[in-house]
């Protein structure tokens, strides 16, 4: 089958303006070079999204993610990233790791311990089940692989060298956590210039016990990238656009 030599894809905006009664969603078709396009994968890490395994003794603020996650991941992720391959746009993942700067005076560590309960000193010493990745998601020949300490994948990474040495205008992401670091990945995107746009049905929120009815801080992480950062666009509508 012919790559396709531009995609076609409809992006959401949020417009705020103007004050009182603000105009709200609008559409706008956004013409995709797949060679200028990348795919970018946000820690979409852990076992437990194939059927044959599960997290083990990890932490349950693991699995809990795991549980919530695994729909996403089969039915509108690894679908999307397909689409994409098939594309023929470069796909990039970014995963964390536990980077040998992390020590006991490291504030992000001891902000993990007051707030999730958990000691990444110990959780995250490889090998283990919380950072490897599912079959199903796993990185693939080909693929480009970035690792990160911190919640953006921009901090302290390759990840800008790589997408300009590729020529990358465009992103399209997908991943978790759509507050934190797929949030703040996007952001620092906008922020370098590239044009950014997630697949709204390719990402999630760890929600709070006030927020859990309604999804409301998933809906308000939404919101941001639409009004502050870029467009969104559901998985069947990239997936379509890419050809499939």
């Amino acid at each position: 089958m012919a790559k396709i030599e531009t995609i076609q894809l409809t992006g959401r905006y949020y417009r705020t303006y103007p004050p009182g009664r603000p105009l709200g969603y609008a559409e706008e078709t956004l013409s995709l070079d797949p060679k200028r396009t990348a795919f970018l994968v946000v820690d979409v890490y852990g076992l437990g999204f194939d059927p044959e395994h599960d997290l083990g003794d990890a932490p349950d603020f693991y699995k809990v993610a795991v549980e919530q996650n695994r729909d996403i991941v089969v039915k509108h992720i690894r679908p999307a990233k397909d689409a994409a391959k098939r594309a023929g746009m470069p796909i990039v993942n970014v995963t964390n790791y536990l980077a040998p700067s992390t020590n006991e005076g490291t504030e992000w560590r001891n902000m993990s311990i007051r707030t999730c309960g958990v000691d990444v000193l110990e959780a995250w010493q490889e090998p283990n089940d919380i950072l490897a990745f599912s079959k199903v998601i796993a990185p693939q020949e080909g693929e480009y692989l970035i690792k990160k300490q911190m919640y953006s994948g921009f901090f302290e990474t390759h990840l800008d060298s790589l997408l300009r040495s590729l020529d990358i205008q465009n992103l399209v992401a997908v991943g978790f956590d759509s507050r934190i670091c797929l949030g703040t990945t996007v952001t620092d995107a906008m922020y370098r210039g590239y044009r950014m746009t997630v697949l709204r049905d390719c990402c999630s929120t760890s929600e709070y016990e006030e927020t859990k009815e309604g999804g409301w801080a998933n809906f308000m992480a939404i919101r941001y990238i639409e009004t502050c950062v870029g467009y969104t666009a559901t998985s069947e509508d990239f997936v379509r656009a890419c050809g499939g």
